[in-house]
């Protein structure tokens, strides 16, 4: 093929593990680097599976679907005769399949468990690890893994530092891509260069530390909110609604009790489960939220705000007794939310571990110049989606 092949390709060539774990800066051409080898096993071997996933159809479509539009130009293959657009895969002569999946699609759920030879995860930091285990497990062959380092997330607590023995890890950088485009060398150049200048400020430096140097920055004023430990409910607290987000698994079902001290906000994680069902069915072999909230001894007087969605789970809660009612939603309701959580001081009990590991996993955007902007980045963690149900129908109510 006639596609130029930069340091970044060669690189991820030499891994040999089953899973690949490729960290880097940006315009390191670590994904293209990728698609090209998926395309080269492709050709070489008939009638296999590679499915390559991202977190969002636009991510899909301009990203991993586009640079494999144009490595297929470079080879002299026609990419539009061979990919199906409704069903996002490519099928090549000889009968090999790469298919491209994006999570926030509703089908992406049908079809994460289908089994295939090689999975390229692109942008893994916007994954949850719980999807992301389901497919690796039923992958035969290589897995490769992408994604630039502005936080710890999940692959270091599930893979780098797990004490496993079954992936190679690189870090790659501009500088392995000899290809990139002038301007980009440029802006990054320019950027090393002031951010070694009197002055500089910490954004910038570690803009540089993981956007130049595919380095592992640490984004802490992009966190959404922050926290503090308390070990016991204060005397002085009031107990207000309590706020519930329905799962479907692999996600949990998360109950967060909240108190009002002040100005403090004081969240109690009660459970937090899988698999459990939206009614209680008699005879059946699974737990419903039902029976998990008569295992707590959970008083029946008590307001649970769940997702106006969950319309079986609260008729079911209901019907047994417990106050459950759902959320009012309206537009701009979760910035609204977001917006009257960071009112308080938000101060979580040591047992919610699914609630701080959520905390600590949700930022704010930033833009190409590394700007912060004030919007979500990726989906509401587990727990944080309950407590902004709870808030925000209390804070309605005393309107």
């Amino acid at each position: 093929m006639s596609v130029k092949l930069t340091t970044s390709y060669w690189k991820i060539r030499e891994m040999r593990k089953k899973i690949r774990v490729i960290q880097g800066s940006m315009s390191s051409a670590k994904t293209f680097s990728i698609l090209i080898q998926l395309f080269e096993m492709a050709v070489k071997q008939p009638r296999t599976v590679s499915t390559v996933v991202t977190e969002t159809y636009p991510q899909l479509k301009d990203g991993v679907i586009s640079d494999m539009r144009s490595i297929m130009r470079e080879a002299g293959m026609d990419f539009e005769s061979l990919y199906n657009k409704s069903d996002k895969d490519l099928i090549l002569p000889n009968k090999a399949v790469i298919q491209f999946r994006n999570v926030d699609n509703k089908d992406f759920h049908k079809s994460k468990g289908a089994r295939r030879h090689r999975l390229f995860l692109n942008e893994i930091n916007r994954l949850a690890y719980p999807s992301v285990e389901q497919m690796i497990v039923r992958t035969d062959g290589e897995v490769f893994m992408d994604y630039n380092p502005d936080r710890e997330f999940w692959v270091h607590d599930e893979i780098l530092n797990a004490g496993r023995d079954d992936y190679d890890f690189i870090i790659l950088t501009y500088k392995d891509n000899e290809m990139i485009p002038a301007g980009e060398l440029a802006e990054i150049e320019r950027r090393i260069h002031a951010s070694k200048q009197p002055g500089a400020s910490d954004q910038l430096k570690n803009w540089v530390k993981i956007y130049a140097y595919g380095e592992l920055g640490t984004y802490s004023e992009r966190r959404i909110y922050s926290y503090d430990f308390i070990d016991e409910i204060p005397a002085t607290a009031k107990r207000i609604n309590s706020g519930m987000d329905f799962g479907q698994s692999p996600d949990p079902t998360v109950l967060i009790d909240l108190y009002v001290d002040g100005i403090n906000l004081i969240a109690d994680e009660r459970f937090s489960a899988n698999n459990l069902m939206a009614e209680r069915i008699r005879g059946a072999d699974r737990e419903s939220i039902v029976d998990r909230l008569e295992a707590l001894g959970f008083p029946k007087g008590q307001t649970i705000v769940g997702d106006s969605a969950g319309r079986i789970e609260i008729l079911d809660m209901r019907k047994h007794g417990y106050n459950a009612r759902a959320v009012k939603k309206y537009p701009g309701s979760v910035g609204d939310g977001i917006r009257k959580l960071r009112g308080y001081n938000l101060l979580i009990t040591r047992r919610s571990s699914t609630l701080k590991k959520g905390i600590e996993s949700w930022f704010w955007k930033v833009d190409p110049n590394g700007k912060i902007v004030p919007e979500p980045d990726g989906h509401e963690p587990d727990g944080l989606a309950a407590i902004r149900y709870a808030i925000l129908t209390y804070h309605n109510k005393a309107k």
